[in-house]
């Protein structure tokens, strides 16, 4: 078993108090680094996100309840491996976290017509939008 890291970001039960721990299992570390370098690679879009979250959305999980959705937009990321450009206006970055608060997934998606720093159809996709950035 590989080690798991501890990286804090914004409490999506309360944004306003202090920032929580989020869990990166070593084996998803370890696993994209082997099979998907370039999602490997994204982990540092990842951590943009997690430091500059626009949206928080909650209930994410069609089988399990709860789970959190981070959205940003990140600056750049990784589309071959080792070669890094801007990140695309027509997206965001999302950041898949589970109720005890570890990363499960993250991955590039269309920006929604509506709120351009939501996910395309997140009405339908999650259970609520919880926290919102006014910056």
């Amino acid at each position: 078993m590989t080690r798991n890291y501890q990286y804090q970001t914004i409490n999506p039960e309360d944004p306003t108090g202090p920032k929580i721990d989020v869990t990166i299992p070593g084996d998803l570390i370890l696993k994209f680094y082997t099979t998907n370098y370039v999602k490997y690679q994204n982990f540092e879009a990842a951590k943009y996100v997690l430091d500059n979250p626009r949206r928080i959305f909650s209930g994410v999980r069609q089988f399990n309840e709860g789970g959190w959705c981070y959205v940003g937009c990140p600056q750049n990321w990784y589309i071959k491996e080792r070669v890094c450009v801007p990140f695309p206006d027509n997206m965001i970055f999302t950041v898949y976290l589970n109720l005890n608060m570890f990363l499960y997934e993250f991955r590039a998606e269309l920006r929604d017509d509506d709120d351009p720093l939501s996910p395309i159809d997140w009405k339908y996709r999650y259970r609520g939008l919880i926290w919102k950035s006014t910056s």
